[in-house]
């Protein structure tokens, strides 16, 4: 009995962890956002100035800031989350201290996230398949979003891009939310 109550535990304080990670992930992130929008071809390896002579003293009147893409950004937000998940459920598997009923629910922990990353990438090259620039899906628990880069999107667009979420999701149009995007 002492002996589940501390595998019980384990498990608990191993999903916590989890679940700690990933929210001060997707806090943190947001404040490295002006370091991910530098160019690294100006970066120097010697203290990250510019290179000298690359850049002008003044810029022209013309001159705008460059603009962050929402989803290559979300992209490699979500990369480096499910890389961190990944790497804390190998550790449970890959640990000679670790039960088997934990190994196990770490295991079938894995499978859900690496089966919810194929989700995602296949409903966002089949979005991009069907013209529109570009797609983000963010799936929550049995709701899917997903976010669409186009200029306009009418009724019959977004009707079509939801029955395709759904029926490759195997989900309830009524689950599936679209987001237009600029």
């Amino acid at each position: 009995m002492i002996i589940r109550g501390k595998s019980l535990m384990l498990s608990l304080s191993l999903l916590i962890l989890l679940a700690v990670s990933g929210y001060y992930l997707m806090n943190s992130y947001y404040n490295y956002l002006p370091q991910l929008a530098e160019d690294p071809e100006l970066v120097t390896a010697t203290g990250g100035a510019p290179t000298p002579g690359l850049m002008p003293d003044k810029l022209p009147d013309a001159y705008t800031e460059p603009t962050r893409d929402f989803f290559n950004e979300h992209r490699l937000e979500r990369e480096q989350q499910r890389s961190m998940q990944l790497e804390l459920l190998r550790e449970v598997v890959n640990n000679s201290n670790t039960s088997d009923e934990l190994r196990q629910q770490a295991q079938q922990a894995w499978l859900a996230l690496t089966a919810t990353m194929e989700k995602e990438l296949a409903i966002e090259k089949l979005v991009i398949g069907k013209g529109y620039a570009d797609a983000i899906l963010l799936l929550n628990g049995d709701v899917a979003h997903l976010v669409v880069k186009t200029e306009g999107l009418n009724q019959a667009q977004a009707i079509q891009i939801i029955e395709l979420v759904a029926s490759t999701l195997q989900m309830d149009v009524n689950n599936v939310r679209v987001i237009e995007r600029k």
